[in-house]
């Protein structure tokens, strides 16, 4: 009896005493909190966590009739490699995104992304996410509850200034491109992949050309710009002898130009063009020379 009623006791006090769960917190922070009308507001999507988190995945809504997203940002984020990059699709779909950072994040106001929003309408605007998931970084990749904070922001008839974008004349950072082919993009064509972060205004858009021509003679011949193209890329000249130029333009006009080298310097075809043409001057040469010494073929 007396064995009994410490067990009985200890048992009561583990079922009585408070519980607390580990769980991240994903939330979005405006600067400024007041806008009006015309404003422009930037929105970063926040993480908290008190374990270490390894990947994040969701989608982020906004009310398209008081909210116009101008452009994203990741330059200062924690994610190191995106698998779906957030970018602005249409005026009112939503903003996926998928990324994960490797070795993990852990601590408060995490930086994810940032969007800046442009006013168009009074009321009240809503910001909330779907389907956000976030994984552990312990090996395996175990689901980490997650708190979601919406946002309700005010939006006033007339304009308070709005944010301020500060200056930008900082480039792209240094970036690099990666040949690949695969028999599900391209129908198998080789394309290559990249990717430039710039941590201020962020990036606007990229633009690709090709050619074989060696760079002196670009003032003769000027490069023909694809100012639209993405990663990942399908290169025109699947023979691979052309340099393809990489240029990662911020939304302040900067840019970083980044060179993928030719991989072959000429065509199969032109392999034996130029076979055929040796074998042809070695043979006349052989010809040339046994008239001059007079011997007979």
């Amino acid at each position: 009896m007396y064995l009994q009623r410490p067990f009985f006791i200890a048992c009561a006090l583990v079922l009585l005493s408070p519980t607390t769960a580990v769980a991240a917190t994903i939330s979005v922070h405006a600067t400024p909190a007041n806008i009006g009308v015309g404003d422009l507001v930037r929105v970063d999507v926040l993480l908290d966590s008190a374990i270490s988190t390894n990947a994040f995945s969701g989608s982020l809504r906004y009310s398209s009739a008081t909210l116009e997203p101008v452009a994203i940002s990741d330059g200062n984020s924690i994610v190191g490699m995106w698998i779906t990059r957030p970018s602005v699709t249409s005026a009112d779909a939503p903003i996926t995104f998928a990324g994960i950072t490797p070795g993990g994040f852990s601590g408060d106001n995490g930086i994810l992304f940032s969007i800046l929003f442009k006013a168009k309408g009074a009321g009240t605007a809503t910001i909330s996410f779907q389907d956000i998931e976030v994984l552990r970084n312990d090996g395996v990749g175990g689901n980490e509850p997650t708190t979601i904070q919406p946002l309700a922001l005010g939006i006033w008839p007339e304009s308070f200034g709005g944010y301020a974008e500060p200056a930008d004349q900082t480039p792209p950072e240094y970036f690099i491109a990666l040949l690949d082919t695969d028999p599900q993009l391209f129908g198998g064509k080789a394309y290559l992949v990249f990717t430039a972060v710039d941590k201020g205004s962020g990036i606007a858009h990229y633009a690709v050309a090709e050619s074989r021509l060696p760079s002196f003679l670009f003032s003769l011949f000027p490069l023909s710009w694809n100012e639209a193209a993405m990663s990942p890329y399908a290169i025109a000249d699947q023979n691979l002898t052309s340099a393809v130029y990489i240029k990662a333009v911020d939304r302040a006009g900067n840019g970083r130009l980044s060179v993928f080298p030719p991989q072959h310097l000429f065509t199969g075809y032109e392999k034996t063009v130029l076979l055929a043409i040796l074998i042809v001057f070695v043979f006349s040469a052989w010809i040339w020379q046994r008239r001059r010494t007079g011997k007979s073929l």
